[in-house]
């Protein structure tokens, strides 16, 4: 098993230009506010600091145990503020190795993650799209969107798990239990028209996460 023995620093892309975005940025506070509870020290790159410069000159000055990058991916990349490429697959997929990544980013883990993964890397994300299902009454406010919050709970389960000392594995089945308990709630009832729609998507996160590299992996 392989520990991360440094001292946890943990940075975050928190980028904010759209729905999309600022449904992340709000929900990763929550991930924030526990990481630091724990004594974790946070770079916080939010809205426009979610920039290339940035995020290169964090992570080579701080050389991070934990990062979560949250924002629009590809196969080979995720971006960060108004679609800035952050990282990418053959150009600076090395910033991403000997630590533990977790992407909210769509499809990043396909290609990018992979580039990534080895015996002292660890890659956990999406290797399809991520559905993000809102109520578009809670725009001004995601924190009370209940729609939302059966998506991004057990995807932020798996950085809370990471922060609480779990295995990268452990994170990731967390993540999934959450993830199932969620469908299972909503087709046991019909009273939320969205349910149906809502559980598949929710099936298609739960699949198609992925925990790539050192699954042993922890802080």
């Amino acid at each position: 098993m392989n520990y991360i023995t440094r001292m946890p620093s943990i940075l975050i892309t928190r980028p904010e230009h759209d729905p999309l975005t600022r449904y992340l940025s709000h929900w990763n506070k929550k991930i924030i506010d526990k990481a630091e509870s724990k004594g974790n020290n946070v770079i916080d790159l939010r809205k426009d600091s979610a920039n290339k410069k940035a995020f290169e000159g964090r992570v080579k000055k701080v050389d991070p145990s934990l990062v979560l990058l949250n924002g629009h991916g590809d196969d080979f990349s995720i971006a960060g503020h108004d679609n800035e490429i952050l990282v990418k697959e053959g150009e600076n997929e090395g910033l991403l190795k000997n630590r533990i990544t977790y992407a909210v980013a769509c499809s990043a883990a396909k290609k990018l993650g992979a580039a990534c993964a080895d015996a002292n890397t660890a890659f956990i994300g999406y290797d399809e799209y991520f559905f993000l299902n809102l109520d578009r009454r809670f725009l001004a406010n995601p924190l009370n969107d209940k729609r939302a919050q059966k998506f991004l709970e057990p995807s932020n389960k798996v950085a809370n798990s990471l922060i609480k000392g779990h295995t990268c594995k452990e994170a990731s089945d967390n993540s999934k239990k959450e993830f199932r308990e969620n469908i299972r709630s909503l087709l046991a009832t019909a009273a939320d028209l969205n349910s149906l729609d809502d559980a598949k998507d929710l099936f298609w996160n739960m699949t198609h996460q992925v925990c790539l590299g050192n699954q042993e992996m922890k802080l």
